[in-house]
Protein backbone atom coordinates (compact mmCIF):
# COMPACT_ATOMS: atom_id res chain seq x y z
CA UNK A 1 0.00 0.00 0.00
CA UNK A 2 1.23 3.35 -0.55
CA UNK A 3 1.19 5.99 2.26
CA UNK A 4 1.76 9.43 1.36
CA UNK A 5 4.78 11.92 3.24
CA UNK A 6 2.45 13.13 5.81
CA UNK A 7 1.09 9.99 6.55
CA UNK A 8 4.70 8.05 6.90
CA UNK A 9 5.15 11.01 9.26
CA UNK A 10 2.80 10.73 11.62
CA UNK A 11 3.13 6.34 11.84
CA UNK A 12 7.02 7.08 12.60
CA UNK A 13 6.36 9.73 15.23
CA UNK A 14 3.35 7.40 16.80
CA UNK A 15 5.61 4.33 16.81
CA UNK A 16 9.14 6.63 17.77
CA UNK A 17 8.79 6.47 21.50
CA UNK A 18 9.01 2.70 21.46
CA UNK A 19 11.07 2.06 18.15
CA UNK A 20 13.86 4.22 19.55
CA UNK A 21 16.33 1.47 21.24
CA UNK A 22 17.98 3.99 23.42
CA UNK A 23 14.22 5.17 24.59
CA UNK A 24 13.50 1.52 25.53
CA UNK A 25 17.45 1.18 27.21
CA UNK A 26 16.75 3.89 29.14
CA UNK A 27 13.00 3.13 30.27
CA UNK A 28 14.45 -0.34 31.27
CA UNK A 29 17.41 1.54 33.15
CA UNK A 30 14.96 3.76 35.09
CA UNK A 31 12.47 0.77 35.78
CA UNK A 32 15.35 -1.70 36.00
CA UNK A 33 12.94 -3.11 39.14
CA UNK A 34 9.85 -2.74 37.41
CA UNK A 35 11.06 -4.97 34.37
CA UNK A 36 13.15 -7.46 36.84
CA UNK A 37 9.64 -7.73 38.85
CA UNK A 38 7.93 -7.93 35.00
CA UNK A 39 10.21 -11.10 33.55
CA UNK A 40 8.50 -13.29 36.01
CA UNK A 41 4.53 -12.47 35.31
CA UNK A 42 2.71 -14.43 32.04
CA UNK A 43 3.20 -12.89 28.66
CA UNK A 44 1.11 -9.89 27.99
CA UNK A 45 -2.44 -9.86 26.27
CA UNK A 46 -2.83 -6.49 24.18
CA UNK A 47 -6.16 -5.30 22.18
CA UNK A 48 -6.02 -2.18 19.55
CA UNK A 49 -8.81 -1.45 18.22
CA UNK A 50 -9.60 1.20 14.87
CA UNK A 51 -11.73 4.00 14.76
CA UNK A 52 -13.92 4.38 11.83
CA UNK A 53 -17.71 5.51 12.73
CA UNK A 54 -20.41 3.22 12.58
CA UNK A 55 -18.08 0.43 10.64
CA UNK A 56 -17.07 -0.34 14.01
CA UNK A 57 -19.89 -3.04 14.66
CA UNK A 58 -17.34 -4.91 12.44
CA UNK A 59 -14.65 -5.34 14.74
CA UNK A 60 -17.08 -6.14 18.07
CA UNK A 61 -18.42 -9.13 15.35
CA UNK A 62 -14.47 -9.78 14.50
CA UNK A 63 -13.57 -9.99 18.21
CA UNK A 64 -16.97 -12.04 19.20
CA UNK A 65 -15.12 -14.70 16.06
CA UNK A 66 -12.19 -14.72 18.47
CA UNK A 67 -13.55 -14.86 22.00
CA UNK A 68 -16.16 -18.09 20.40
CA UNK A 69 -12.64 -19.62 19.46
CA UNK A 70 -11.09 -19.01 22.54
CA UNK A 71 -13.45 -21.01 24.25
CA UNK A 72 -13.74 -23.78 21.83
CA UNK A 73 -9.54 -24.23 22.65
CA UNK A 74 -9.94 -24.04 26.34
CA UNK A 75 -12.70 -26.78 26.56
CA UNK A 76 -13.01 -28.65 23.16
CA UNK A 77 -16.97 -28.03 22.37
CA UNK A 78 -19.38 -24.98 21.21
CA UNK A 79 -20.16 -22.24 23.47
CA UNK A 80 -23.66 -21.41 24.46
CA UNK A 81 -24.40 -17.50 23.51
CA UNK A 82 -23.92 -16.61 27.31
CA UNK A 83 -20.65 -18.46 27.37
CA UNK A 84 -18.68 -16.90 25.15
CA UNK A 85 -15.72 -15.44 27.47
CA UNK A 86 -15.46 -11.45 28.05
CA UNK A 87 -12.40 -9.67 26.32
CA UNK A 88 -12.23 -8.02 29.78
CA UNK A 89 -11.18 -11.27 31.01
CA UNK A 90 -8.58 -12.44 28.51
CA UNK A 91 -6.80 -9.27 27.56
CA UNK A 92 -4.17 -7.29 29.97
CA UNK A 93 -4.85 -3.73 28.42
CA UNK A 94 -7.67 -2.41 25.61
CA UNK A 95 -6.77 0.91 24.01
CA UNK A 96 -9.48 2.16 21.39
CA UNK A 97 -9.99 5.80 19.05
CA UNK A 98 -13.34 6.94 17.95
CA UNK A 99 -15.94 4.27 18.09
CA UNK A 100 -13.11 1.79 18.73
CA UNK A 101 -12.63 3.75 22.33
CA UNK A 102 -16.47 3.59 22.60
CA UNK A 103 -15.98 -0.15 22.42
CA UNK A 104 -13.05 -0.38 24.43
CA UNK A 105 -15.09 1.71 27.28
CA UNK A 106 -17.79 -0.67 26.57
CA UNK A 107 -16.02 -4.13 27.06
CA UNK A 108 -12.99 -2.74 29.10
CA UNK A 109 -14.45 -0.09 31.79
CA UNK A 110 -18.36 -1.70 31.73
CA UNK A 111 -17.25 -5.49 31.13
CA UNK A 112 -20.27 -5.95 28.49
CA UNK A 113 -20.17 -9.00 27.23
CA UNK A 114 -20.03 -8.89 23.45
CA UNK A 115 -23.74 -9.86 21.97
CA UNK A 116 -24.21 -6.93 24.39
CA UNK A 117 -22.34 -4.76 23.43
CA UNK A 118 -23.52 -5.25 19.38
CA UNK A 119 -27.41 -4.62 20.30
CA UNK A 120 -25.96 -1.53 22.57
CA UNK A 121 -23.53 -0.57 19.46
CA UNK A 122 -26.58 -0.38 17.27
CA UNK A 123 -29.00 1.29 19.05
CA UNK A 124 -26.40 3.88 19.60
CA UNK A 125 -25.46 4.44 15.99
CA UNK A 126 -29.09 4.69 14.67
CA UNK A 127 -29.42 7.51 18.29
CA UNK A 128 -26.43 9.30 16.84
CA UNK A 129 -26.09 9.10 13.25
CA UNK A 130 -29.75 9.01 12.25
CA UNK A 131 -30.18 12.65 13.64
CA UNK A 132 -27.69 13.77 11.93
CA UNK A 133 -27.66 18.30 11.57
CA UNK A 134 -28.79 17.69 7.25
CA UNK A 135 -30.94 18.34 4.92
CA UNK A 136 -31.41 16.88 1.74
CA UNK A 137 -27.56 15.46 2.74
CA UNK A 138 -26.30 18.89 2.94
CA UNK A 139 -25.06 20.15 6.48
CA UNK A 140 -26.69 22.97 7.96
CA UNK A 141 -24.57 23.59 10.95
CA UNK A 142 -20.60 23.52 11.61
CA UNK A 143 -20.87 20.11 12.74
CA UNK A 144 -22.71 16.96 10.87
CA UNK A 145 -24.11 15.44 13.85
CA UNK A 146 -25.41 16.00 17.56
CA UNK A 147 -22.68 15.95 20.32
CA UNK A 148 -25.90 15.62 22.70
CA UNK A 149 -27.26 12.67 21.33
CA UNK A 150 -23.92 10.73 21.57
CA UNK A 151 -23.18 11.82 25.25
CA UNK A 152 -26.81 10.85 26.02
CA UNK A 153 -26.53 7.17 24.41
CA UNK A 154 -23.41 6.86 26.53
CA UNK A 155 -24.86 8.14 29.69
CA UNK A 156 -27.96 5.45 29.08
CA UNK A 157 -25.06 2.50 28.70
CA UNK A 158 -23.30 3.85 31.94
CA UNK A 159 -26.93 4.12 33.50
CA UNK A 160 -27.96 0.76 32.71
CA UNK A 161 -24.68 -1.19 33.69
CA UNK A 162 -23.97 -3.03 37.00
CA UNK A 163 -20.44 -1.35 38.75
CA UNK A 164 -19.04 -1.11 41.59
CA UNK A 165 -21.19 -0.38 44.75
CA UNK A 166 -18.63 2.16 45.61
CA UNK A 167 -20.07 3.96 42.34
CA UNK A 168 -23.90 3.37 43.39
CA UNK A 169 -24.97 1.13 40.46
CA UNK A 170 -23.94 -2.20 42.26
CA UNK A 171 -28.17 -2.82 42.87
CA UNK A 172 -29.52 -0.83 39.86
CA UNK A 173 -33.00 -1.20 37.50
CA UNK A 174 -32.92 -1.79 34.21
CA UNK A 175 -34.78 -1.07 31.30
CA UNK A 176 -37.09 -3.98 30.15
CA UNK A 177 -36.83 -2.58 26.87
CA UNK A 178 -32.96 -1.97 26.53
CA UNK A 179 -30.23 -4.05 25.08
CA UNK A 180 -28.78 -4.97 28.08
CA UNK A 181 -32.13 -6.55 29.63
CA UNK A 182 -33.24 -8.44 26.66
CA UNK A 183 -29.58 -9.94 26.32
CA UNK A 184 -29.66 -10.58 30.38
CA UNK A 185 -33.16 -12.21 30.28
CA UNK A 186 -31.72 -14.61 27.89
CA UNK A 187 -28.74 -15.53 30.33
CA UNK A 188 -31.47 -16.52 33.05
CA UNK A 189 -33.61 -18.18 31.45
CA UNK A 190 -31.67 -20.88 32.73
CA UNK A 191 -31.22 -21.52 36.71
CA UNK A 192 -27.97 -22.21 36.09
CA UNK A 193 -24.87 -20.65 34.15
CA UNK A 194 -21.97 -21.41 33.18
CA UNK A 195 -18.96 -19.58 33.73
CA UNK A 196 -15.72 -19.72 31.28
CA UNK A 197 -14.18 -22.04 33.00
CA UNK A 198 -16.77 -24.67 32.85
CA UNK A 199 -17.73 -24.40 36.62
CA UNK A 200 -22.06 -23.75 37.12
CA UNK A 201 -23.57 -21.71 39.41
CA UNK A 202 -27.28 -20.74 39.92
CA UNK A 203 -28.05 -17.05 39.63
CA UNK A 204 -31.26 -15.20 39.78
CA UNK A 205 -33.41 -15.21 37.20
CA UNK A 206 -34.90 -11.72 37.42
CA UNK A 207 -34.32 -8.44 38.91
CA UNK A 208 -34.75 -7.75 42.74
CA UNK A 209 -37.70 -5.72 43.57
CA UNK A 210 -36.41 -1.92 44.80
CA UNK A 211 -33.59 -1.86 42.77
CA UNK A 212 -32.65 1.57 40.98
CA UNK A 213 -30.84 3.19 38.38
CA UNK A 214 -27.25 3.52 38.62
CA UNK A 215 -25.39 6.35 37.89
CA UNK A 216 -24.52 7.63 35.04
CA UNK A 217 -21.41 9.90 36.04
CA UNK A 218 -19.45 7.15 36.95
CA UNK A 219 -15.77 8.04 36.92
CA UNK A 220 -13.70 6.36 33.98
CA UNK A 221 -11.44 5.46 36.46
CA UNK A 222 -11.83 1.73 37.58
CA UNK A 223 -11.72 0.97 41.74
CA UNK A 224 -12.22 -3.04 40.77
CA UNK A 225 -8.96 -5.13 41.61
CA UNK A 226 -7.54 -6.65 38.79
CA UNK A 227 -9.62 -5.26 36.29
CA UNK A 228 -8.75 -5.43 32.21
CA UNK A 229 -6.30 -1.76 32.28
CA UNK A 230 -8.60 0.42 29.36
CA UNK A 231 -7.81 4.04 27.40
CA UNK A 232 -8.87 5.91 24.80
CA UNK A 233 -7.19 8.31 22.99
CA UNK A 234 -8.33 11.91 22.64
CA UNK A 235 -6.40 14.68 20.62
CA UNK A 236 -5.73 18.39 22.36
CA UNK A 237 -7.42 20.96 20.77
CA UNK A 238 -4.79 23.08 18.13
CA UNK A 239 -2.77 19.54 18.09
CA UNK A 240 -0.82 19.46 15.04
CA UNK A 241 0.56 16.25 12.97
CA UNK A 242 3.71 16.61 15.59
CA UNK A 243 1.23 16.52 19.10
CA UNK A 244 1.03 13.17 20.74
CA UNK A 245 -2.74 11.97 21.89
CA UNK A 246 -4.09 12.54 25.12
CA UNK A 247 -4.77 8.85 26.69
CA UNK A 248 -7.62 8.65 29.05
CA UNK A 249 -7.29 5.55 31.46
CA UNK A 250 -8.96 3.51 33.66
CA UNK A 251 -6.34 2.96 35.95
CA UNK A 252 -3.36 5.27 37.60
CA UNK A 253 -0.22 5.26 35.10
CA UNK A 254 3.11 4.98 36.13
CA UNK A 255 3.98 7.51 32.96
CA UNK A 256 2.23 10.72 34.81
CA UNK A 257 -0.86 12.12 36.02
CA UNK A 258 -4.29 11.90 34.12
CA UNK A 259 -5.37 14.72 32.09
CA UNK A 260 -8.74 14.97 34.08
CA UNK A 261 -8.81 12.67 37.38
CA UNK A 262 -12.39 14.00 37.93
CA UNK A 263 -13.07 12.16 33.95
CA UNK A 264 -16.76 10.41 33.86
CA UNK A 265 -17.18 7.43 31.24
CA UNK A 266 -19.16 9.67 28.92
CA UNK A 267 -16.90 12.16 28.94
CA UNK A 268 -14.02 9.62 27.63
CA UNK A 269 -16.09 8.55 25.32
CA UNK A 270 -17.18 11.98 24.20
CA UNK A 271 -13.49 12.85 23.89
CA UNK A 272 -12.09 10.01 21.62
CA UNK A 273 -15.18 10.91 19.18
CA UNK A 274 -14.84 14.62 19.33
CA UNK A 275 -13.66 14.81 15.60
CA UNK A 276 -14.19 18.12 13.63
CA UNK A 277 -16.66 18.37 11.74
CA UNK A 278 -18.60 15.30 13.01
CA UNK A 279 -18.86 16.00 16.41
CA UNK A 280 -17.80 19.40 18.36
CA UNK A 281 -15.44 19.92 21.07
CA UNK A 282 -15.76 18.94 24.70
CA UNK A 283 -14.07 20.28 27.97
CA UNK A 284 -13.07 18.04 30.50
CA UNK A 285 -11.53 20.05 33.69
CA UNK A 286 -9.15 22.52 32.24
CA UNK A 287 -8.57 20.51 28.61
CA UNK A 288 -10.34 20.89 25.83
CA UNK A 289 -10.30 18.18 23.53
CA UNK A 290 -11.25 18.55 19.64
CA UNK A 291 -9.23 16.64 16.74
CA UNK A 292 -9.29 19.15 14.08
CA UNK A 293 -7.66 16.78 11.64
CA UNK A 294 -4.14 15.96 13.44
CA UNK A 295 -5.30 12.84 14.67
CA UNK A 296 -5.23 8.53 13.72
CA UNK A 297 -7.68 5.91 13.56
CA UNK A 298 -5.22 3.28 15.24
CA UNK A 299 -3.98 3.60 18.75
CA UNK A 300 -1.67 0.63 18.02
CA UNK A 301 0.96 2.28 19.22
CA UNK A 302 0.16 3.95 22.06
CA UNK A 303 -0.91 0.39 23.02
CA UNK A 304 2.51 -0.58 22.55
CA UNK A 305 3.95 2.14 24.10
CA UNK A 306 1.61 2.09 27.32
CA UNK A 307 2.76 -1.62 27.77
CA UNK A 308 6.31 -1.60 26.86
CA UNK A 309 7.84 1.40 28.35
CA UNK A 310 5.37 2.79 30.79
CA UNK A 311 3.49 -0.10 32.76
CA UNK A 312 5.03 -3.60 32.14
CA UNK A 313 8.53 -2.52 31.03
CA UNK A 314 10.77 -6.26 30.39
CA UNK A 315 7.32 -7.99 30.77
CA UNK A 316 7.07 -10.41 27.17
CA UNK A 317 4.22 -9.69 24.44
CA UNK A 318 2.11 -12.93 23.96
CA UNK A 319 0.00 -11.72 22.27
CA UNK A 320 -0.79 -8.12 20.02
CA UNK A 321 -4.58 -7.99 18.43
CA UNK A 322 -5.57 -5.28 16.15
CA UNK A 323 -8.15 -5.00 14.63
CA UNK A 324 -9.79 -2.47 11.89
CA UNK A 325 -12.87 -1.15 10.81
CA UNK A 326 -12.05 -2.17 7.12
CA UNK A 327 -10.09 -1.57 4.17
CA UNK A 328 -10.03 -1.27 0.74
CA UNK A 329 -9.39 -4.85 -0.99
CA UNK A 330 -5.87 -4.65 -2.57
CA UNK A 331 -5.43 -3.09 -5.98
CA UNK A 332 -9.02 -1.32 -5.59
CA UNK A 333 -8.34 2.85 -5.81
CA UNK A 334 -10.53 4.75 -4.25
CA UNK A 335 -13.13 7.62 -5.61
CA UNK A 336 -11.68 10.77 -4.66
CA UNK A 337 -14.06 13.90 -4.39
CA UNK A 338 -12.87 17.46 -6.25
CA UNK A 339 -10.71 19.14 -3.68
CA UNK A 340 -11.66 22.61 -5.53
CA UNK A 341 -14.82 22.63 -3.38
CA UNK A 342 -14.17 25.06 -0.22
CA UNK A 343 -15.15 23.33 2.82
CA UNK A 344 -16.72 26.75 4.28
CA UNK A 345 -19.49 25.81 2.14
CA UNK A 346 -22.34 22.85 3.46
CA UNK A 347 -21.49 20.58 0.09
CA UNK A 348 -17.28 21.29 1.01
CA UNK A 349 -17.93 20.54 4.29
CA UNK A 350 -19.39 16.89 3.40
CA UNK A 351 -16.65 16.41 1.66
CA UNK A 352 -14.34 17.13 3.63
CA UNK A 353 -15.64 15.30 5.98
CA UNK A 354 -15.54 12.38 3.99
CA UNK A 355 -12.47 12.70 2.75
CA UNK A 356 -10.96 12.99 6.18
CA UNK A 357 -12.65 9.87 7.24
CA UNK A 358 -10.99 7.84 4.11
CA UNK A 359 -7.25 8.97 4.69
CA UNK A 360 -7.23 8.05 8.28
CA UNK A 361 -8.39 4.56 7.24
CA UNK A 362 -5.96 4.10 4.55
CA UNK A 363 -3.36 5.27 6.95
CA UNK A 364 -4.38 2.60 9.61
CA UNK A 365 -3.19 0.11 7.32
CA UNK A 366 -0.14 2.36 6.89
CA UNK A 367 0.63 2.20 10.38
CA UNK A 368 -0.15 -1.46 10.39
CA UNK A 369 2.78 -2.30 7.42
CA UNK A 370 5.24 0.22 8.95
CA UNK A 371 4.03 -1.75 12.33
CA UNK A 372 5.32 -5.21 10.68
CA UNK A 373 8.57 -3.67 9.37
CA UNK A 374 9.67 -2.31 12.61
CA UNK A 375 8.58 -5.03 15.02
CA UNK A 376 11.93 -6.56 15.81
CA UNK A 377 12.99 -3.63 17.79
CA UNK A 378 9.88 -3.82 19.70
CA UNK A 379 11.10 -7.14 21.06
CA UNK A 380 7.23 -8.65 20.01
CA UNK A 381 7.53 -11.60 17.59
CA UNK A 382 5.97 -11.44 14.62
CA UNK A 383 4.03 -14.59 15.33
CA UNK A 384 2.29 -12.99 18.10
CA UNK A 385 0.96 -9.98 16.05
CA UNK A 386 -2.35 -10.31 14.81
CA UNK A 387 -4.33 -7.27 12.18
CA UNK A 388 -7.67 -8.18 11.56
CA UNK A 389 -9.63 -6.04 9.08
CA UNK A 390 -12.43 -6.33 6.81
CA UNK A 391 -11.81 -6.02 3.26
CA UNK A 392 -14.56 -3.63 1.85
CA UNK A 393 -14.28 -0.61 -0.13
CA UNK A 394 -13.83 2.38 1.86
CA UNK A 395 -16.25 4.15 -0.11
CA UNK A 396 -18.96 1.95 0.85
CA UNK A 397 -19.92 3.00 4.04
CA UNK A 398 -19.41 6.09 5.34
CA UNK A 399 -19.42 7.15 9.19
CA UNK A 400 -22.93 7.82 9.74
CA UNK A 401 -24.63 5.09 7.55
CA UNK A 402 -26.03 2.75 10.24
CA UNK A 403 -28.76 2.11 7.95
CA UNK A 404 -26.05 -0.48 6.47
CA UNK A 405 -25.61 -2.33 9.23
CA UNK A 406 -26.94 -5.58 7.68
CA UNK A 407 -24.27 -5.03 4.55
CA UNK A 408 -21.25 -4.45 6.73
CA UNK A 409 -22.46 -7.70 8.66
CA UNK A 410 -22.55 -9.45 5.87
CA UNK A 411 -19.26 -8.08 4.84
CA UNK A 412 -18.02 -9.12 7.93
CA UNK A 413 -19.21 -12.33 7.95
CA UNK A 414 -17.52 -13.22 4.30
CA UNK A 415 -14.56 -12.11 6.01
CA UNK A 416 -14.49 -14.53 8.89
CA UNK A 417 -15.42 -17.52 6.74
CA UNK A 418 -12.21 -17.46 4.85
CA UNK A 419 -9.90 -19.92 5.32
CA UNK A 420 -6.52 -17.94 6.36
CA UNK A 421 -9.15 -15.42 8.23
CA UNK A 422 -10.08 -18.69 10.58
CA UNK A 423 -6.59 -19.59 10.83
CA UNK A 424 -5.49 -16.66 11.98
CA UNK A 425 -7.98 -16.84 14.51
CA UNK A 426 -7.41 -20.26 15.36
CA UNK A 427 -3.91 -19.28 16.17
CA UNK A 428 -4.78 -16.41 17.92
CA UNK A 429 -6.85 -18.23 20.09
CA UNK A 430 -4.53 -20.63 21.02
CA UNK A 431 -2.43 -18.27 22.33
CA UNK A 432 -4.76 -16.54 24.64
CA UNK A 433 -5.50 -20.06 25.89
CA UNK A 434 -1.99 -20.67 26.79
CA UNK A 435 -1.56 -17.88 28.29
CA UNK A 436 -4.56 -17.93 30.28
CA UNK A 437 -3.75 -21.59 31.80
CA UNK A 438 -0.10 -20.55 32.24
CA UNK A 439 -1.92 -17.38 34.30
CA UNK A 440 -4.07 -20.06 36.33
CA UNK A 441 -1.07 -22.20 36.89
CA UNK A 442 1.45 -19.24 38.02
CA UNK A 443 -1.48 -18.51 40.42
CA UNK A 444 -1.34 -21.89 42.18
CA UNK A 445 1.86 -22.13 42.46
CA UNK A 446 2.27 -19.02 43.86
CA UNK A 447 -0.44 -20.33 46.84
CA UNK A 448 1.32 -23.35 46.91
CA UNK A 449 4.49 -21.58 47.90
CA UNK A 450 3.10 -19.40 50.40
CA UNK A 451 4.64 -19.32 53.72
CA UNK A 452 2.04 -21.17 55.91
CA UNK A 453 1.90 -20.66 59.26
CA UNK A 454 3.10 -23.37 62.16
CA UNK A 455 1.16 -25.23 63.21
CA UNK A 456 0.23 -26.17 67.50
CA UNK A 457 2.28 -29.00 68.33
CA UNK A 458 1.87 -29.02 72.09
CA UNK A 459 1.07 -32.65 73.75
CA UNK A 460 -2.80 -32.87 74.68
CA UNK A 461 -3.02 -33.98 78.36
CA UNK A 462 -6.46 -35.41 78.43
CA UNK A 463 -7.55 -38.88 77.54
CA UNK A 464 -10.76 -37.52 76.29
CA UNK A 465 -12.46 -38.77 72.51
CA UNK A 466 -12.81 -34.79 71.62
CA UNK A 467 -9.28 -34.43 72.15
CA UNK A 468 -7.71 -37.67 70.17
CA UNK A 469 -10.01 -36.59 67.29
CA UNK A 470 -8.34 -32.88 67.58
CA UNK A 471 -4.76 -34.57 67.62
CA UNK A 472 -5.54 -36.46 64.53
CA UNK A 473 -6.64 -33.01 62.86
CA UNK A 474 -3.41 -31.57 64.14
CA UNK A 475 -1.22 -34.53 62.63
CA UNK A 476 -3.30 -34.62 58.94
CA UNK A 477 -2.95 -30.57 58.87
CA UNK A 478 1.15 -30.76 59.41
CA UNK A 479 1.42 -33.49 56.82
CA UNK A 480 -0.76 -31.74 54.14
CA UNK A 481 1.71 -28.53 55.04
CA UNK A 482 4.96 -30.40 54.99
CA UNK A 483 3.78 -32.29 51.98
CA UNK A 484 3.07 -28.52 49.96
CA UNK A 485 7.07 -27.08 51.25
CA UNK A 486 8.55 -30.12 49.55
Amino acid sequence: MKVSTTSQTNILKAMSDYNSASSMRESHRVNRPRAQMNQKQPPLRLLSLDGGGVRGYSMIMILQELMLKLFVEMHGRAPRREEIPKPCDHFDLIGGTGTGGLIAILIGRLRLDLETCKEVYVKTSKRVFETDKTIAGLPYRKTLFKASKLEGAIREVVRETSMRDEEGTVNMFIDPKSPVAQIRRRQTSSPFTESSTGSRSSVKTGPSPGLKWGNENALLYDLRQGSCKTFVTAVYKGSDETSSPALLRTYDSAHGTSPSADCTIWEAGRATCATYPAFKYIQIGQNTFLDEGSGRYSPVAQVLEEALVHEWPGREVGLLVSVGSGKSPEGLETKKEPSAIKSATPFGKLIEAKEKHRARVVDCEGIHQELLEGLHRTGVQKENYFRLNVEVGITDFGMNEWSKLLDISNCTRKYLGRQDIQMMNNSAASKLAEIHRSSKGRLNLEILNRELPDLPNEAFDSDSEEDEEVAKHFEELHRIKMKIRA
